[in-house]
């Protein structure tokens, strides 16, 4: 007798969940694809998780983790749940198989019910989303049969420099100067969806740099990233892969096959003070060792705009062409006021998610 399949929802990982994150390769054949070394250790650091798992007996066979969060869209409560760390076996997911229809189609229909479920009692208008490659097309295909739809797009900003010198007032931001610099942020990122200020801190370090009187002209929170690079297409893959791994004075900074990085996000900055980021960026490598930086936002966002103009992208950052990826979304309960906003208003990528 075949074994049930089953879909359920836990706070726990399951103990498989890290062998699985270990050995998942992200991205499509022809672009970027690596795995991310750090993912095991992250685990314990995310809030507020809801863990989907399908299993057949006692074997797993695919998850999902949802970060459950409470927001505002339109001035309106929402439920939101971001989708990261979404491994559904082949079989499921791929559109272009007619076998076995009928078990497809349920377990898309009791993962599909799983993901609408939220804490919230009595339930508020909810948000699920993800962000997925554009031309992941499995990735793509499975979102849209959860009833997901591409509403905006995300994009991808990588620098990278030889030489780090730290600015002369580049600092970690003090315990007391957090509330005020929460609050600034949180004016900062008013016109963005999603952006959920109180865990800003936990996952790195908040960074600043100030001018002689010690005022905070522009920061950012950082922490360190790893990959293992599986493909890198184009000149940057070569320099990564071949090139710098062979150089007694860059191989200590790209080992053969990985990419370590200082990962940005929370970026603030005063009136006309951009043209610091790219001091900020600078440091904030410095402070970990590290040569290359990594940031995201909203393809449309103020943030990598600033970004974009201001901060050198180096010789990996010129040969990387910049990458974007759909942000998929599903709605349920929301009114048309929530729907134009969330067509119409930038998402803010947290680094920490993302990765």
């Amino acid at each position: 007798m075949e074994k049930e399949l089953l879909v359920h929802s836990c706070n726990q990982p399951h103990p498989e969940v890290v062998n699985i994150l270990r050995n998942t390769v992200y991205g499509v054949p022809g672009k970027l694809r690596y795995r991310q070394l750090d993912a095991a250790a992250k685990l314990a650091s995310i809030p507020n998780t809801r863990w989907l798992l399908l299993e057949k007996g006692n074997r797993l066979l695919g998850n999902a983790a949802m970060l459950e969060r409470n927001s505002e869209v339109a001035d309106q409560p929402v439920s939101t749940a971001y989708v990261r760390y979404l491994s559904i076996p082949a079989g499921p997911q791929s559109t272009h198989t007619k076998a076995h229809p009928n078990r497809k189609n349920h377990i898309r229909s009791l993962l599909a019910a799983e993901l609408a479920q939220q804490p919230n009692d009595p339930p508020l208008p909810r948000v699920l989303f993800a962000f997925v490659e554009a031309d992941n097309l499995p990735s793509q295909q499975l979102c849209q049969s959860f009833g997901m739809r591409a509403r905006r797009q995300l994009a991808t900003f990588l620098s990278s420099r030889f030489q780090t010198p730290r600015h002369p007032r580049f600092r970690p931001l003090r315990p007391e100067e957090a509330p005020e610099m929460l609050r600034k942020l949180q004016a900062f990122y008013k016109d963005y969806h999603f952006f959920f200020p109180e865990e800003l801190y936990s996952h790195g370090t908040y960074h600043v740099i100030t001018d002689a009187n010690d005022q905070i002209l522009v920061g950012g929170l950082v922490f360190r990233g790893d990959w293992e690079i599986i493909e890198i297409p184009g000149v940057a893959g070569w320099l990564i892969k071949r090139l710098f791994p062979r150089l007694p004075g860059l191989k200590r900074i790209f080992p053969k096959g990985q990419l370590s990085y200082a990962a940005m996000e929370g970026l603030w900055w005063a009136d006309g003070q951009e043209a610091l980021l790219d001091d900020l960026f600078g440091s904030s490598c410095a402070s970990l060792g590290l040569h290359v930086n990594l940031f995201w936002d909203d393809a449309e966002g103020k943030a990598i705009q600033a970004v974009e103009k201001y901060v050198q992208r180096g010789v990996l950052g010129k040969f990387n062409p910049p990458v974007h990826a759909n942000i998929m979304m599903r709605t349920w309960e929301t009114d048309a006021a929530v729907e134009e906003a969330l067509d119409k208003t930038p998402v803010y990528i947290s680094a920490h998610d993302l990765t």
